[in-house]
């Protein structure tokens, strides 16, 4: 008997109610979810009214024309939101699908180089013939494989490897990272290797300290018996060299930020010991299929030939 009940309740609930509740989750009022739905506020209150009584629960304290969600109301809302998030992925994978036959290469890579050298590798790649249109997306090394394995790109560049069955690599490409100066520093000179002895005495803009290459500078330094004199931490390296440029010490970067930094006036300089930023083209197409992703990829080999300290 149960069980007949939970059907005919679960009979009575309709999407347009569940959006409803979502709306008024969302806006805090009736009247605010009433414009986003493009409909009346009594049907906002109705729909409302009618969820409540389908499923058996009290979603929202009333108060004059207050409504403040209850304890329910708040744990339903964090399942309705999983599933309209879940439709999102949903409508973002057909999105991918299609246009993967719509002649678009989709590149998902690290910022360090996604914010510095794509700009010229887009420019020479859109100089070949009939080039697919390039979606972007600049993210960290975990959320570009992410998409690789989602099948929501069509080619990651990222500074850790996938499992195989994520993708195959398509690319690798060694770096080291160099030290970024103001070109006015007593020690900007794109002669010399600078070593942790000789920046001592300098204060130093960092990565985040969850970072492998603020992990591996540190090290640098502590092995060296030399204190590592933190003036600002930021997220990006991009970042780190526009408050180098700003006069707030030095930074060890990627060579594809140092020479941004260059490019802008500033120096940098090759560091001692060698601290890895690797990081690798990966791809989960393969045969006839692999064109204007290998094409990219050489264009980007090209690019980071030309970086400082290559």
């Amino acid at each position: 008997m149960h069980k007949y009940y939970e059907r005919q309740a679960s009979r009575m609930v309709t999407h347009r109610m569940v959006e409803a509740f979502r709306a008024v989750m969302q806006s805090g009022s009736v009247t605010r979810a009433a414009g986003m739905l493009n409909i009346s506020q009594p049907s906002v209150s109705r729909l409302l009214a009618d969820l409540e009584a389908g499923l058996s629960l009290k979603l929202f304290d009333r108060r004059g024309t207050r409504m403040t969600p209850t304890t329910e109301g708040i744990e339903l809302y964090d399942e309705v939101e999983r599933s309209f998030l879940g439709l999102a992925r949903v409508l973002d994978t057909a999105e991918q699908i299609r246009t993967r036959h719509a002649g678009v290469l989709s590149v998902a890579t690290i910022p360090a180089l996604g914010n510095t050298l794509l700009p010229e590798v887009l420019r020479g790649f859109q100089a070949l013939a009939g080039t697919p249109v390039v979606h972007l997306h600049i993210v960290p090394s975990q959320q570009a494989l992410s998409m690789l394995a989602q099948r929501r790109c069509d080619i990651a560049f990222a500074s850790i490897a996938p499992a195989p069955e994520i993708g195959r690599q398509v690319a690798a490409f060694p770096m080291h990272g160099r030290v970024i100066l103001p070109a006015t520093h007593r020690l900007a000179d794109a002669t010399r290797t600078l070593t942790p002895e000789l920046l001592a005495d300098e204060p130093m803009v960092a990565l985040a300290a969850h970072s492998l290459m603020r992990v591996e500078t540190e090290q640098a330094f502590a092995h060296r018996g030399v204190p590592f004199h933190v003036a600002i931490e930021t997220m990006q390296a991009f970042s780190a060299a526009q408050l180098v440029q700003a006069g707030f010490g030095c930074a060890v970067v990627d060579p594809m930020t140092a020479r941004a930094h260059e490019a802008l006036g500033g120096a940098s300089c090759a560091f001692e010991p060698a601290i890895d930023f690797s990081f690798g083209a990966y791809a989960w197409r393969s045969g006839d299929q692999m064109g204007w992703i290998e094409r990219f990829v050489a264009v980007v080999a090209m690019a980071v030939a030309a970086l400082p300290g290559h």
